[in-house]
């Protein structure tokens, strides 16, 4: 289904630009608003958005409590119903009924960039500061479930159960919560381009140098929150890593906040928007077979550092030549993890304790199979699909399915659905192993 509803947005919106470039409209302000319009309707037919949510893509201003934000918006996904802006099309919403919030570039250049990266920037600054008002509240919680998740794919450990215990989190670990749960909450900020940069890499190199241009003027940089979730112009994607869907880490666990794609910017940006969806409604969005994953690129790293009184973040670029990012697949076919014997034996032993096993009984294992503790524990990590609490390790979903194929090779995976259709591709008998934790 996402597939098939990509494709129809792909071409309404080539359909559309073909239309409006035969016009010789040399207007630059009314140019802006035909671009914006076509952004708007592709984004809000039935095929990309379900109407049955009270989902519509309008134009308008953002209010946060009593303050209309003078940034005019050129398309926002919103919910429910909004106040419309004296005898205009324009619509004024409140801020927690805002899901994506869309500026629309004819051309990306690096000025548009930096115009259209300012403007975002506002709102989700204007947002944070309204989040933390709401704890005025003593009542106040917000849900934080899929940010809890985030954080222990990247750091393997167990996240704080309440938002309110962030403070029991060393200060490295609360910048990279807070920021998570803000990428949860907060509208998404997406900059769509219709044309600009014909390469990936010139794509990148532009967002890195904005980056630094940025932390040169206000001297203290840039935190995750402020930057864009999605940047889309030629086909090309900067995507944020932040679970919503993507999320990427290195082999030395260091968390990629910000990847690069070179395929269908259509499907990339739908699938940002129809998991904001699911999120905000909690609901499970028609993603079909959905067999095939992006393979993105990283393109920054950012570490959380602390001193004695603060936090901040520490960039990693990565600049590649495009010839290197050329050089890659854009695509693959989704699998589980695979996992060797002595992997099996710490599922196993997960199995026979309740879900947890403790990390002497992964020294135990270590040392009967020759194997060192500490590669066995990062082999563990490393598939995202485990935290440690304590002196424990348990999975981070509250279940985990493992098969075996018939040449009695494992595979784990905490998704039902693709796992599923990945036995069924491989014709492999779905008799699977659950290991399910009740919390």
């Amino acid at each position: 289904m996402i597939e098939q509803a990509s494709e129809l947005l792909a071409q309404f919106i080539q359909i559309e630009k073909e239309a409006l470039d035969k016009f010789d409209m040399p207007h630059m302000p009314t140019l802006g608003s035909a671009y914006e319009e076509i952004t708007k309707q592709g984004i809000d037919q039935n095929f990309a958005i379900p109407k049955s949510l009270g989902l519509k893509v309008v134009s308008g201003f953002i209010s946060v409590g009593e303050e209309m934000l003078p940034q005019q918006i050129d398309g926002m996904l919103v919910c429910g119903e909004g106040t419309q802006y004296g005898r205009t099309k324009e619509f004024i919403y409140p801020i927690d009924q805002v899901l994506c919030v869309f500026e629309v570039k004819k051309t990306l250049n690096k000025a548009d960039y930096i115009d259209a990266f300012d403007h975002l920037r506002v709102i989700r600054q204007k947002f944070s500061e309204h989040f933390e008002s709401k704890f005025d509240d003593p009542n106040f919680e917000p849900e934080i479930e899929a940010a809890r998740i985030h954080f222990s794919q990247i750091t393997g450990k167990e996240a704080p159960k309440s938002y309110r215990q962030i403070n029991s989190l060393s200060k490295s670990d609360g910048i990279l919560f807070y920021s998570l749960v803000q990428e949860i909450l907060a509208p998404l900020s997406i900059i769509h381009g219709y044309g600009g940069y014909s390469t990936e890499s010139g794509m990148r190199n532009a967002f890195l140098d904005i980056l630094l241009e940025k932390g040169e003027v206000t001297g203290d940089g840039l935190g995750v929150p402020s930057l864009p979730a999605l940047v889309t112009t030629n086909g090309f994607s900067i995507v944020k890593g932040n679970g919503v869907p993507f999320i990427a880490i290195n082999e030395d666990r260091k968390w990629a906040a910000l990847l690069s794609l070179n395929r269908n910017a259509a499907r990339i940006m739908l699938e940002v928007i129809w998991s904001k969806i699911s999120l905000y409604f909690d609901v499970k969005m028609p993603w079909g077979e959905d067999s095939n994953v992006e393979v993105p690129v990283p393109l920054m790293f950012a570490v959380p550092t602390e001193t004695e009184d603060a936090a901040g973040w520490m960039y990693h670029p990565v600049r590649l030549k495009e010839s290197e990012l050329r050089s890659r697949k854009d695509v693959q076919q989704w699998q589980p993890v695979k996992i060797d014997p002595v992997m099996s034996s710490v599922v196993y032993s997960m199995l026979g304790y309740g879900g947890y096993i403790h990390l002497d009984n992964i020294c135990e294992i270590a040392v009967n199979n020759s194997v060192p503790e500490d590669e066995l524990l990062e082999k563990i990590m490393n598939t995202l699909l485990f935290k440690q609490v304590g002196d424990h390790i348990r999975p981070i979903s509250s279940i985990l399915h493992m098969v075996s194929d018939s040449g009695n090779q494992d595979f784990i995976s905490s998704s039902k659905e693709r796992l599923d259709t990945w036995c069924d591709r491989h014709d492999i008998s779905k008799s699977y192993i659950n290991l399910i934790i009740v919390d």
